[in-house]
């Protein structure tokens, strides 16, 4: 009798040479891919940053509807955030623009919440009640115990921005990703053909826009860390060229949301407004992170120093006009700076879609 002895059939495995060289490939691959993943997660940060400018545009012509007047900057008289009538010395207030777009952008639970007739911070803020050791700077409340200037907005949050880290700085200030066109400096220039959407001081009326709604930007971004001019570049009437701030948070230039933290001054007339810190006068920056009010000077340019609007979307910043229209602006739109005309009025596309009545002839970017 024969017995067959059979063999299991023999199995080669990978050589250790395969082995890398599958790796490699797989490595290739992923380079490959990654950097269109993270394309993709940019585009869609940067979709949702565009629908949140859509809703400040809308939230912007709802109370325009409502008041006949688009909100100041920042409202620094005691009343309601819909007056019209300028602030008087001793009625220092500190609301910034956002507070009135809240009954307008699905936040009127904040809005019933803010006691326009205090302050929203400083000393006796909450209701005349002195500071305590639990609310060292009076701030005023939410129901929930939460400080009303510390109440973060997602709409007002740029999802591309980092924000803060910690999630929080020092006073605990909410940030805003989307500052006000405020004109060409610090300074107020009402009816001046360099003042902008967001003058200090002024309600604008849609037929103080003599430029028209569609020529005339409203609000760009601007990002919680601030830029500066890399070496070598013009930190001033120039776009492109900057940089986010180095220092990390401690060094950041943000912009505040509902408290408007401003300067003295000529810059805010004779109201000086009630800091975070209590003081009445003077810079308040505290310590870093610095504090700007949401509002940017269009004389620094896009991406080039942090008084003006940034952002960190690749190659320029997001923006609503005064006509609710969203627009990507490039930081290399065209911007000779006003000492070419004189200060005239808005120099170059960037200037010219900055002022509300300048009366430039451009092309305005899609």
């Amino acid at each position: 009798m024969l017995i067959s002895l059979s063999r299991k059939p023999f199995r080669r495995g990978f050589t250790l040479v395969e082995l890398l060289v599958v790796i490699a490939i797989i490595g290739i691959l992923v380079g490959l891919l990654l950097p269109a993943v993270q394309a993709a997660r940019e585009a869609a940060r940067r979709m949702s940053c565009s629908n949140n400018l859509k809703q400040i545009g809308l939230g912007l012509l709802n109370y325009e509807s409502a008041s006949k007047v688009f909100p100041a900057a920042a409202l620094w008289k005691s009343g309601r955030m819909d007056s019209t009538a300028v602030p008087a010395a001793g009625q220092q207030r500190n609301f910034s623009w956002v507070c009135g777009l809240l009954p307008y952008t699905e936040n009127q639970s904040i809005y019933s919440a803010i006691n326009f007739n205090l302050p929203l911070a400083g000393p006796n803020a909450t209701d005349g009640v002195n500071a305590t050791l639990a609310n060292p700077l009076g701030y005023q409340m939410l129901p929930d115990g939460t400080p009303i200037v510390s109440k973060k907005i997602p709409m007002f949050m740029c999802p591309s921005d980092p924000g803060f880290g910690a999630d929080r700085n020092r006073y605990n200030l909410a940030w805003n990703n989307y500052a006000g066109a405020e004109g060409y400096d610090w300074w107020k220039r009402a009816n001046h053909p360099l003042s902008g959407f967001f003058n200090l001081n002024t309600y604008t009326k849609i037929s103080s826009i003599t430029d028209g709604t569609s020529n005339t930007l409203a609000v760009v971004e601007a990002s919680t860390q601030g830029f500066e001019p890399n070496p070598g570049v013009a930190g001033h009437q120039k776009n492109g060229g900057g940089k986010p701030r180095g220092g990390g948070s401690d060094n950041a230039v943000f912009r505040t949301l509902l408290l408007s933290a401003n300067t003295a001054g000529d810059v805010s007339g004779v109201w000086n407004l009630p800091r975070p810190d209590g003081a009445t006068s003077g810079f308040w920056w505290g310590a870093g992170p610095f504090t700007m009010q949401p509002t940017f000077l269009h004389c620094f340019g896009i991406n080039n120093n942090w008084p003006g609007a940034s952002s960190r979307h690749t190659g320029g910043a997001q923006s609503v006009y005064a006509d609710g229209s969203v627009h990507f602006l490039s930081d290399s739109i065209d911007y000779p700076g006003e000492q070419t005309n004189g200060y005239a009025n808005g120099a170059g596309v960037w200037g010219a879609i900055n002022t509300i009545t300048g009366g430039e002839v451009v092309q305005v970017p899609e």
